[in-house]
């Protein structure tokens, strides 16, 4: 037989190599951890590879790939490692830095910071996510050096199964908060590309407004921090979120009117490539690294280059390097979903985009074709990801970017070189005031296509779909080079596979059993306890994102009661937005609707669960359940007398869970306890194990992570 009639992949060492890479790091944490579902995953994927490059004798890149993926597999414990922070207990004394990552609360009562050059105890540590307590902003400014006494959490990368990716970007390995009336400001010491950004907003501000301002600086910079939540909410439900990313667009252009400025004034091609390095180099750390930018930047250079060189440029290959630079320097980017969402983006441009446009050539006007087949490959290639962030999808998206794209693309250069001319000649401010004009058209433009009705819910993917998507995807494109019969053969495998898969996975599972789930958010404890009939209730709800991952993880679709404990942690609106009919509390109430108001010592019955808030002299010690032959205690969040200990320790109960009062323990030495902080005398602790699940049979505890 023709060894070309074998051939249906080119060999492109370098995006292969990549996806390798990127396989073993990103599922490195669950086949190393035993998860039957990864190992299969990953042993069908290697098996394939296998099977193909032993019949096509590719032994070259059979290696590669093997090298590739056992380096991510221990890849992923060096990023791990790299970025992991210490234990603190009690109060620290910190100093640090603001810097210019802040973000305010909607009420405008405190700011979130990323502090930077920080020193915990007088040694050098990582940077904190910082929540400040304000009166107003004027309390503190970019660049001040802060010193206080805190508290410090460290940060777990990964919290019911996700990964934390915005603790990872900054290297935030802690966090903290503080009032601002108890910090002292030792100083200011604000950085270059700060103070070029912050003269940037400047102008921006001064001549668009706060609302246009914020976005176009989202443009320029890749940062939405400041960008009004109605705006940001339109942009995403109409589906054009990626262009407040600076990315392909933004290096497309940069490249662009540098070589057109290097070859007006005849610079010599390994000048101008030197040049235009150096301006990528420096475009990309105003930008803050960002892995969108970061990713454009490598593929722009490598253009750049083979242009000069006179090779031929291969996209998947120069995709595949600037992936492999990334996850060198930056290993866990495999599990950020901002990270996957670039790529997978390029990627579906490259593989569908052509097809499309090969068959919308013929009934519409090139550009409109080239337009919506790229819109669609990108769409495509970013659906499993943005499942997993914004769980809708909007089929209007396609003829949304058709309208917004364009603009942005006028709009972007307007933007870049105005910087330059209105800090030369600031009587030229109208320029932006101009683009201003068109950022509110795309608002009004993203606000009529996001209240439409086609918007469907979507579900987080499974592995095994994303992983046959993306396969299906390259089946069906050019670099799959096998005729028609073989890919029909192909596609259609998958498709039945993946309905095969579908129908498996959907098909129902009775796994109740006795649970007690415990976790912690931001100082916020969270339990959730579910009965053998499957009735469940939570104590302390936290913020809506983390509740709803926690009640996700646990498969619990409906939770009607929830019980405070702890005095700070109503959150109402989290309350009602996973479904919470009753309210209880014992420590007087806060005027909401849903709150049922109860007597210490007075017991109380919900779905099957015996509850009563136990007190002595009068003072609350903890809330008490009984369930399923099961007793529990929940120990408020204070500091408690050893008469009150010794009091409730008469009761053995089977599980004591104490939070960050872990020194109670030895009170309790016949109970199964949980703490915060790690404690030899307790089965799990949140520092050391994460958040955690005790699924009980009988008399039988079954502990079980669930990040």
């Amino acid at each position: 037989m023709n060894s070309k009639k074998l051939k249906f992949f080119h060999a492109r060492p370098l995006f292969y190599g990549f996806l390798a890479l990127l396989l073993g790091i990103s599922t490195s944490r669950y086949v190393l951890g035993g998860d039957i579902k990864y190992i299969i995953f990953v042993g069908l994927i290697f098996l394939a590879f296998l099977v193909f490059c032993l019949w096509s004798k590719a032994f070259k890149t059979l290696i590669i790939l093997s090298c590739a993926l056992m380096l991510g597999f221990g890849w992923f414990f060096v990023g791990e490692s790299t970025f992991q922070g210490k234990v603190f207990e009690g109060t620290c004394q910190i100093v640090g830095r603001i810097s210019d990552d802040i973000s305010y609360s909607v009420y405008g009562d405190s700011a979130n910071v990323v502090l930077k050059d920080v020193y915990i105890n007088n040694e050098k540590e990582k940077n904190i996510s910082l929540t400040i307590y304000i009166d107003d902003q004027s309390d503190f400014s970019i660049g001040d050096i802060i010193a206080f006494e805190g508290e410090v959490e460290k940060v777990s990368l990964f919290t019911l199964g996700n990964f934390n990716n915005y603790y990872y970007r900054d290297g935030t390995a802690y966090t903290s908060s503080v009032d601002a009336s108890n910090f002292v400001i030792q100083g200011n010491s604000i950085k270059v590309d700060e103070q070029f950004r912050l003269k940037v907003k400047e102008m921006l501000y001064s001549n668009m407004g706060e609302e246009n301002g914020a976005v176009a600086f989202a443009v320029l910079f890749g940062d939405k921090t400041e960008v009004d939540d109605n705006i940001y909410q339109s942009y995403k439900t109409a589906g054009i979120i990626h262009v407040l990313t600076a990315s392909g667009l933004n290096v497309s252009f940069l490249i662009g009117l540098l070589g057109f400025i290097l070859k007006k004034c005849h610079v010599r091609r390994i000048y101008n490539l030197i040049i235009c390095v150096l301006c990528l180099g420096m475009y990309v750390w105003l930008c803050g690294f960002a892995p969108s930018i970061v990713r454009a930047g490598i593929m722009g250079i490598v253009l750049l280059t083979t242009k000069i060189s006179g090779k031929c440029y291969d996209n998947l290959n120069s995709l595949g390097l600037s992936g492999i630079i990334i996850l060198i320097f930056s290993p866990l980017s495999a599990l950020d979903l901002g990270f996957l969402m670039s790529f997978f983006c390029v990627l579906g441009i490259f593989t569908i985009s052509p097809l499309v446009a090969k068959y919308l050539n013929k009934i519409l006007p090139k550009i409109v074709a080239d337009s919506f087949a790229i819109s669609l490959g990108a769409s495509v290639g970013i659906l499993p990801f943005v499942a997993s962030i914004y769980a809708t999808f909007n089929w209007l998206t396609l003829f949304v970017n058709l309208i917004v794209i364009p603009i942005f693309a006028i709009i972007y250069p307007i933007l870049f070189v105005g910087i330059f001319l209105v800090f030369v000649l600031p009587f030229l401010g109208f320029i932006f005031t101009a683009c201003g004009w068109g950022l509110s058209f795309v608002y009004y433009v993203a606000e009529f296509f996001g209240e439409t009705v086609l918007i469907s819910n979507l579900q987080p993917f499974d592995i095994f779909f994303v992983g046959l998507l993306f396969v299906f995807i390259f089946l069906i494109s050019q670099y799959f080079m096998a005729n028609k019969k073989v890919k029909v053969f192909c596609c259609s495998g998958i498709v039945i596979i993946s309905a095969l898969l579908g129908v498996f996975y959907y098909l129902p599972v009775n796994n109740l059993k006795t649970s007690v789930a415990y976790g912690y958010n931001y100082s916020t404890p969270i339990v959730v306890l579910t009965n053998n009939e499957g009735k469940s209730v939570i104590v302390d709800v936290g913020y809506s994102s983390y509740t709803k991952n926690v009640l996700r993880a646990l498969n619990v679709k409906e939770i009607s009661t929830a019980f405070v404990l702890q005095k700070s942690s109503v959150y109402i609106q989290t309350s009602r937005e996973i479904g919470v009919v009753n309210l209880i509390r014992a420590d007087g109430g806060q005027g909401y609707d849903e709150e049922i108001l109860i007597d210490y010592d007075q017991f109380g019955s919900v779905d099957g669960f015996d509850f009563v808030y136990r007190s002595y002299q009068n003072r609350l010690i903890g809330l008490e359940f009984s369930f399923d032959e099961l007793k529990i205690f929940i120990l408020r969040d204070l500091n408690q007398s050893s008469e009150a200990l010794s009091f409730i320790s008469q009761e053995n109960y089977d599980i004591v869970i104490l939070g960050k009062h872990d020194q109670y323990a030895e009170s309790f030495d016949n109970s199964k306890i949980m703490t915060y902080y790690k404690n030899s005398l307790a089965t799990s602790s949140f520092v050391d194990n994460g958040n955690m699940i005790c699924q009980i049979k009988g008399k039988n505890f079954e502990w079980r992570c669930l990040d």
